[in-house]
């Protein structure tokens, strides 16, 4: 049998809005940052990415994430813009891995433990687009357990129905009131600052630090249990992330 290019975990309503959302797992990537590891993928299942930016769709799997596209003032032109910080371009990998999926190339089966055998000894990246937290939590307990390690950052860490992944996954931060409420209620942290900017609290993430050749699939920090992490903006909308 020819090796799937991946699976689909979950197929649900989120508790944001009530519109539906998919849960894909692909097995392999080419991601320089985070090295070759499984990724998890939280899409609108009936809207594409790109448009789901564009219209505010994203809100189903996104939530309340700051990075989200929004209106700001801009004072120089006196009127308003959109803007988005947000690290991930929808119409790349995420808009490839929606296309797939609705092309029928992933297998439906995650009951046959062919997901959980296919990440055996590796590390996961549990959102690699969308919000971890909407994963139902006995997938996500299949998976880890099944994996070397993962990494997963949340950014509902507020939210009643997200208190489950608290000591799973990273509460994401952006800026310091956020961490020390986080920190507060017993999250570990993953703290955005801007670019060029440090934090006094916690470690910079290992795969962001000059010369370094850390990958997310050699480090152990960022599961949620460990270690409160820092990193700088970065990617096409790190000029819009403010202290």
């Amino acid at each position: 049998m020819k090796k799937p290019l991946g699976y689909i975990l979950q197929r649900g309503t989120s508790p944001v809005d009530g519109h539906p959302f998919v849960v894909i797992l692909t097995l392999n990537s080419g991601n320089r940052k985070t090295g070759n590891m499984p990724q998890v993928w939280i899409l609108r299942e009936d809207v594409d990415p790109v448009t789901a930016v564009s219209t505010g769709a994203d809100r189903t799997i996104c939530g309340d994430c700051p990075h989200r596209r929004r209106q700001v003032w801009d004072a120089k032109r006196k009127r308003f813009k959109w803007v988005r910080s947000c690290y991930v371009n929808p119409g790349q990998a995420p808009l490839s891995v929606w296309r797939a999926y609705h092309a029928g190339s992933y297998r439906p089966d995650l009951h046959c433990m062919e997901a959980p055998d296919a990440v055996r000894g590796r590390r996961i990246r549990f959102g690699a687009y969308g919000d971890p937290a909407l994963i139902n939590r006995g997938v996500f307990r299949i998976l880890s357990e099944a994996a070397d390690g993962h990494t997963a950052y949340t950014h509902q860490w507020r939210e009643p129905w997200a208190q489950w992944a608290r000591g799973k996954m990273q509460a994401s931060c952006d800026g310091l009131a956020d961490y020390l409420e986080a920190s507060a209620h017993g999250w570990k942290t993953f703290r955005v600052t801007p670019k060029d900017a440090s934090a006094d609290q916690g470690k910079q993430c290992p795969a962001t630090v000059a010369g370094s050749a850390a990958q997310c699939v050699t480090c152990a920090l960022c599961d949620g249990a460990k270690a409160d992490v820092w990193v700088q903006a970065h990617g096409s909308g790190a000029r819009y992330v403010a202290a």
